[in-house]
């Protein structure tokens, strides 16, 4: 009987705690400049990703194609005004977190950098990307949301 009362007790706990529980949706995008070239490292929860791009990171190829289409539609990067090529270089899993690679070569003299970075945002209401630059040692940041996902730093 005590057993089943510890069991029930258990059971109402886990089942209170996931009616309150609510998903975080956030990803981090990281924006380093060096030799000329903007190196991007987005990195999100592999299931919001798998679920904004309709692919499975189990199938790497088709992942990539999507992904590097997804990401094309989805983050806009401007330095001094002007729109800058990205190109997608991969995707790396780790267990619960899987990373995006993109670079621009033949960037100089950056005084301002604005990104547009919908990524998930349309996907999750609640989706939340902070993205952090590193151009010649100074270090910015903004937060792109539902509603504003475009930010501008200058240097």
């Amino acid at each position: 009987m005590k057993n089943l009362k510890f069991i029930l007790v258990l059971f109402a706990t886990a089942l209170i705690s996931t009616a309150f529980m609510q998903d975080f949706h956030a990803s981090t995008t990281k924006v380093e400049y060096e030799n000329n070239s903007l190196k991007l490292t987005a990195k999100f929860f592999t299931a919001d990703l798998e679920t904004a791009v309709g692919a499975s990171v189990s199938n790497k190829a088709s992942f990539d194609s999507k992904a590097k289409s997804y990401t094309n539609s989805n983050l806009v990067v401007k330095v001094n005004g002007s729109p800058v090529a990205l190109t997608y270089v991969g995707s790396q899993t780790n267990d619960k977190s899987t990373r995006l690679y993109l670079k621009a070569d033949n960037v100089n003299n950056i005084n301002e950098i604005e990104i547009r970075n919908s990524m998930l945002i349309n996907s999750f209401s609640d989706q939340q990307n902070l993205v952090t630059f590193d151009v010649n040692g100074v270090r910015k940041s903004f937060t792109a949301k539902k509603g504003g996902d475009t930010g501008k730093v200058t240097f």
